[in-house]
C-alpha cells in the first residue's frame, strides 16, 4: 500500500465529495500552558478528525472469521447464536469481497479458504455443519486466520481478522505476551485484529491485549444472543473506514519526558515516539491524552511536537503537524488562572481510567476491597478536579465518569466478580478508545 503523509504532494486521483473541509483535522492543547519554575506534570490532548464523505462507499474486504468451537460453546446455544450471526454476516457480503472462515478446539482447521463470495448457499451449508468439540486451541486458531488474511492482503481492501472465544487458551501458544507479540507482526503488516470475548470464561486481559496489539477493536459479549448485533457493529466499523494505519509521530524536547499516553500503546526510538491510533472513520473524532514531565526552567520552552500520517485513498493529503510550549513563572496563581478546564477534564478522565486498570489487576489478585478502594480514590481526585463543576462538555464528561466509578465500586462490592471484571474492563475501554 502506498503511504500518504500529511506532508507529501497532493495524489492525482479522483476524490469523493465532502460535506465538509476534505482535511484531516489534527489540534494539540495543554491543560495548562503555563507552568511553576520548578518545572511539573502537564496534559497534552489531541483531536484528529476526519471529515464527512457525503458518498463514501466502503473498501472491499478481506475478512477471516476465526470462530471458537470449544466444547463450551455447546452451553447456553452459544454456537447455535455464533451460527446465526455468521449467516448475518455471510448475506451482508459482496461478491468483490474475500471471506474465509477458521474453526477451532484443540485443532484448527479451516472450513473456507479466501474466496470471493459469489456462493453463498455453500458458506451458508458450512457453518451449518460446525458443533462443539474440545479445547481451546486460541493460538493456532488466530494464527491461521492471520496467516489466510496476510497471503490474499490487498492494499485495495480492508484486511481485517475477526477472534471469537468463550474460554482460555488452554492448547498451543498459551502466553498472552507471544500472542500479543504475533498480533502486532501481522498489524504491521497490514492485517488488523478484532478480538470478541463471549461470556464470563474468556481472558478479558488477553482478548484486550489482542485487539490493542492488533490495531482492531474489542467486544464483551456478555450474552451468546448478543452476537449477531456485535458481529454487525464491527461490519458496520469496516464499512466506515477512510484512512487506516493512522500513526502519529512525536519528537519531545527541551529535556522533556513523555510518561505516558494514557490508554494506548505507544514506542520510543531514535528519539521518536511513534502512538498508533489504527483506522478513523468518515466522519470521526479520536482522542489521546499524553502525559508529560516538564523540567525546571524560565522564560518559554517547547516541549513537544508531532506529525499524523496514515494510509488512504479516499482523503486528500494535507499538512496535519502540532507543537505544544509552556512558559514558566513565579506565580503559582497564574497557573490556575489560565488553567484550561475543558482539556483538564478530558486529562482528569483519561488518568481516572489508567487508575480503573490498576484497580482491575487487584480484583485479578483476588482482593475485591482494595479494588473498591482504588475506585475510591479515583473518584475523590475526580471530585477535587476544578473540571469537575465547569459547565460545558468537559465538566459533563468528568461527572459522568465519577457516576461510573461508583457504579464500579457497587458491582464489584455485590455483583458476580467474573462479570464485574469484563463489564468494567469493557466501559474502560470505551472512554479511553472515545466509544
Amino acid at each position: 500500500m502506498r503511504i500518504l503523509t500529511l506532508f507529501a504532494a497532493m495524489a492525482l486521483f479522483t476524490l469523493p465529495t465532502w460535506a465538509d473541509d476534505p482535511a484531516i483535522s489534527l489540534t494539540a492543547k495543554l491543560n495548562t500552558p503555563v507552568v511553576s519554575m520548578r518545572g511539573g506534570t502537564v496534559y497534552l490532548h489531541l483531536a484528529m478528525g476526519t471529515p464527512r464523505i457525503r458518498d463514501h462507499r466502503r473498501q472491499p474486504l478481506n475478512l477471516s472469521v476465526v470462530v471458537d468451537r470449544s466444547g463450551s460453546m455447546g452451553d447456553e446455544r452459544k454456537i447455535d447464536y455464533a451460527r446465526r450471526a455468521l449467516h448475518r454476516l455471510i448475506d451482508a457480503l459482496r461478491p468483490e469481497d474475500l471471506f474465509s472462515l477458521v474453526i477451532y478446539d484443540d485443532a484448527v482447521k479451516v472450513l473456507a479458504r479466501p474466496h470471493r463470495v459469489t456462493d453463498r448457499d455453500r458458506l451458508h451449508r458450512m457453518v451449518d455443519r460446525i458443533t462443539p468439540g474440545g479445547s481451546t486451541n486460541l493460538g493456532g486458531g488466530m494464527i491461521e486466520g492471520l496467516q489466510l488474511a496476510r497471503r490474499s492482503s490487498d492494499r485495495e481492501r480492508i484486511n481485517r481478522v475477526i477472534l471469537l472465544s468463550d474460554g482460555l487458551a488452554n492448547q498451543g501458544i498459551t502466553s498472552s505476551s507471544e500472542l500479543n507479540r504475533i498480533a502486532r507482526q501481522y498489524r504491521s503488516e497490514g492485517v488488523t485484529l478484532t478480538a470478541m470475548g463471549l461470556g464470563l470464561d474468556y481472558n478479558e486481559n488477553l482478548m484486550v491485549g489482542l485487539a490493542e496489539s492488533g490495531g482492531g477493536n474489542y467486544y464483551f459479549i456478555e450474552h451468546p444472543d448478543q452476537m449477531a448485533h456485535i458481529l454487525a457493529k464491527e461490519f458496520d466499523h469496516m464499512a466506515s473506514i477512510v484512512c487506516r494505519n493512522a500513526v502519529i509521530e512525536l519528537h519531545v524536547r527541551g529535556g522533556s519526558r513523555m510518561r505516558d499516553v494514557i490508554g494506548s500503546t505507544w514506542s520510543e526510538r531514535n528519539g521518536r515516539i511513534q502512538i498508533p491510533v489504527g483506522d478513523l472513520l468518515n466522519d470521526d473524532r479520536r482522542e489521546i491524552v499524553l502525559e508529560l514531565d516538564v523540567p525546571e526552567g524560565t522564560g518559554e520552552l517547547a516541549i513537544v511536537d508531532g506529525s499524523l500520517r496514515y494510509d488512504s485513498d479516499q482523503i486528500p493529503v494535507r499538512p496535519a503537524s502540532f507543537a505544544a510550549a509552556v512558559t514558566y513563572t513565579k506565580d503559582a496563581r497564574r497557573v490556575e488562572q489560565l488553567r484550561d478546564l475543558e482539556t483538564q477534564a478530558k486529562a482528569d478522565v483519561a488518568v481516572s481510567t489508567r487508575e480503573v486498570s490498576k484497580a482491575l489487576e487487584v480484583l485479578d489478585a483476588g482482593d475485591a476491597d482494595e479494588a473498591k478502594a482504588n475506585f475510591q480514590r479515583a473518584e475523590q481526585a475526580l471530585v477535587a478536579s476544578p473540571a469537575a463543576a465547569a459547565s460545558g462538555a468537559g465538566g459533563d464528561a468528568v461527572r459522568a465518569q465519577i457516576s461510573r466509578l461508583r457504579g464500579f465500586q457497587d458491582s464489584v462490592a455485590t455483583g458476580d466478580t467474573r462479570k464485574a471484571k469484563k463489564s468494567i474492563q469493557y466501559q474502560n475501554y470505551q472512554v479511553q478508545k472515545n466509544k
